[in-house]
């Protein structure tokens, strides 16, 4: 079933896009949820979410535009750099349905709107490949890094993931490091010159050094999430492992670029690591590499019955869950 999605047309995808999106959002306009807010939350997600705060049904719909933007620009982003031979729209199907799998984060929260940039960083760093003097698009990559950081602090490490990208394309130039320290270090100038002229200065340095590092222990999840992240990512390692190993045999290019999103994976699992094991907000940052790797498994892969199976198992398992935490909560 799940192979016949990725070969249906795009119109047939789009339209159990917007069947699915109908099914599993319309619950949150019936009960709409605050915005999710955290101590790890950035300057510019804090304003956000404030001035949102009385209109509730407003966040829903803010929430599910950006859902909607992600997914739709993600799919121009992969056929754009050549990843799937015919226009797929399945990566956007799985970014809707791993957005959707907790009901009380069927709202506004930091990583939605930080993700549009990561996007736009993604694509830049997808481009660079085989250009001389890519400083425009490292630039254009570690700016966006830094906004998105404005709204969720951790996603500051994902400057890293410019430079593992830099070491898998072979740019050995230190001219590439400095332009993406500077076009990183851009965003915050502006906030901590604000912060100083508001004299809020210590009070912000504060915020941001321990929403970057605080070295503790995940705080215990429920037994529902807990098994539900722990087979994410188990269907996600298999997933990777199988589309980097496939990728062998493709075009250098489109092998030197999918590594970009196995770095963007590996930074985002530091980024965890470091900032005090925010999982349930972190890991929709996952939610861009398990869109590829999944819906590379279905089209790059001769022979993949075994992992349909493992595939549907997922689905089924998030209808259920789904199910539960509707019904019997």
């Amino acid at each position: 079933m799940l192979r016949w999605i990725s070969k249906s047309g795009t119109f047939i995808q789009f339209t159990i896009f917007l069947l699915i999106l109908v099914i599993l959002w319309m619950p949150a306009f019936v009960n709409p949820v605050l915005p999710v807010q955290t101590p790890a939350d950035g300057p510019l997600y804090t304003i956000l979410a404030t001035w949102l705060q009385p209109f509730a049904l407003l966040t829903i719909a803010i929430a599910l535009i950006l859902v909607i933007l992600q997914a739709l620009i993600l799919f121009y982003v992969f056929q754009a750099n050549g990843f799937f031979g015919r226009s797929n729209f399945l990566p956007a199907i799985i970014i809707l349905l791993a957005y959707s799998w907790n009901g009380s984060f069927l709202t506004l929260h930091a990583v939605l709107p930080a993700t549009l940039f990561i996007i736009i960083a993604l694509n830049s760093i997808m481009k660079m490949y085989g250009q001389q003097a890519a400083y425009q698009q490292v630039f254009i990559a570690a700016f966006s890094i830094g906004i998105a950081s404005l709204f969720y602090i951790p996603l500051a490490y994902l400057l890293l993931m410019i430079w593992f990208s830099l070491i898998t394309y072979r740019i050995s130039s230190w001219r590439e490091y400095a332009v993406s320290i500077i076009g990183f270090s851009l965003s915050f100038i502006y906030y901590l010159s604000w912060l100083f002229w508001n004299d809020n200065l210590q009070k912000g340095l504060a915020h941001l050094s321990s929403s970057l590092f605080n070295l503790v222990l995940p705080d215990r999840l429920s037994i529902i999430n807990t098994v539900w992240l722990s087979v994410s990512a188990f269907v996600m390692v298999i997933a990777t492992v199988a589309v980097l190993n496939i990728m062998n045999d493709k075009l250098i290019s489109l092998r030197r670029r999918s590594w970009v999103l196995f770095n963007f994976s590996l930074t985002s699992a530091i980024a965890i690591l470091l900032a005090g094991w925010p999982i349930l907000s972190a890991n929709y940052l996952f939610v861009i590499p398990l869109s590829f790797f999944l819906t590379g498994s279905f089209t790059l892969i001769k022979r993949p019955f075994w992992f349909e199976m493992i595939a549907l198992a997922f689905l089924l398992f998030f209808i259920a869950m789904r199910v539960y935490l509707v019904v019997i909560i």
